[in-house]
């Protein structure tokens, strides 16, 4: 009898157990409703009335994807596509850490995007890369850089000679001022852009009795560029009297070396493009003139030509692009 008691209160224990594990169960899964649908409501759910159906998605590429151009790059794409009913994305934009050019394609493609707008760095990968997009039926557009042996569609950019001579002309206005050693910084990853301006520069500038130099800079970060730029400034065995800087990076760290250095004066920087800081810069005649181009426009040709070959299944083999040069003379109705 004594055992039988001493069953009945231990399976009573265990029922009350399971009774109050269940309740507790059922109080914690209420209040976990009560507070998803209080968020809920607070943050608004999106039925399928809110979301846009778009003809194409396509995915914009760069290893320098945050820098001001790029920006702009963006926001003229994102502008056509608007315009056209395309979606443009900045493949890794929203990732946690930095990717190299080659992931980010690898991104783009396993996502089956509908195209590719990318900056080539001149890696023998990207070319494999843009090939095997081309394969899987993902048209690609190369920007700024080019890669003609690869099987992109298009390439949206500027005429490399023509730019030379726009930063020939500038070279020209210093030199008139009484500078005569010029440095030239080259970009290695440039495929051969950087070279056919250097050659233009020196063409219009044949017969000044000056000097001219090419200098290659690292590019693989800011800082290694910002370090070659530093060394080219405290160089004393071959000073230099004018920076001519091809891009927005070696323009901005040219301009900071300066002014560490106490140069102001003494070098002349020829930039590139129209940033805030490069034009404020040549408000107070830190830097000399800078050379820029459309880069919405160079965004929307890109969408452009992406749009046309889905469409039509070919496209214009080059787009080119707007440049100006900007000197004191002008540099107020830029920053207006």
């Amino acid at each position: 009898m004594i055992k039988i008691l001493n069953s009945l209160k231990k399976n009573s224990v265990i029922m009350i157990a399971t009774v109050i594990s269940i309740s507790v169960g059922f109080v914690i899964i209420s209040i976990g409703m009560i507070l998803y649908k209080n968020r809920i409501s607070k943050i608004g759910y999106a039925d399928s009335s809110d979301y846009i159906n778009y003809k194409y998605q396509f995915a914009l590429i760069s290893e320098e994807s945050d820098a001001p151009f790029w920006e702009a790059i963006y926001e003229g794409a994102l502008d056509k596509g608007k315009e056209l009913d395309i979606y443009v994305e900045r493949t890794g934009s929203s990732l946690p850490s930095v990717y190299p050019l080659q992931d980010l394609m690898k991104i783009a493609i396993a996502s089956k995007v509908d195209g590719i707008i990318i900056e080539p760095n001149g890696e023998e990968d990207i070319i494999d890369l843009i090939n095997l997009a081309d394969r899987a039926g993902i048209p690609v557009v190369t920007v700024l850089s080019d890669e003609p042996s690869s099987k992109r569609k298009s390439f949206i950019g500027i005429n490399s000679y023509y730019q030379g001579q726009i930063y020939g002309k500038q070279v020209l206005d210093v030199i008139s001022e009484g500078r005569k050693n010029i440095t030239v910084l080259i970009n290695s990853d440039s495929s051969g852009a950087s070279d056919v301006i250097y050659s233009s520069i020196v063409e219009m500038t044949a017969g000044k009795n000056v000097t001219i130099r090419s200098v290659d800079v690292n590019t693989q970060s800011t800082f290694s560029s910002e370090e070659d730029i530093r060394n080219i400034i405290k160089d004393t065995i071959n000073p230099t009297e004018v920076l001519v800087c091809l891009t927005a990076v070696d323009t901005r760290c040219a301009y900071q070396a300066v002014v560490d250095y106490n140069k102001v004066g003494t070098i002349d920087i020829i930039g590139y493009y129209d940033s805030d800081l490069i034009l404020s810069a040549i408000q107070k005649d830190i830097i000399h003139s800078t050379m820029t181009i459309d880069a919405k426009q160079m965004g929307g040709y890109c969408v452009e030509a992406l749009n046309e070959y889905k469409q039509n299944g070919q496209v214009s083999d080059y787009f080119s692009v707007d440049i100006c040069s900007i000197n004191r003379d002008n540099v107020e109705d830029h920053i207006e």
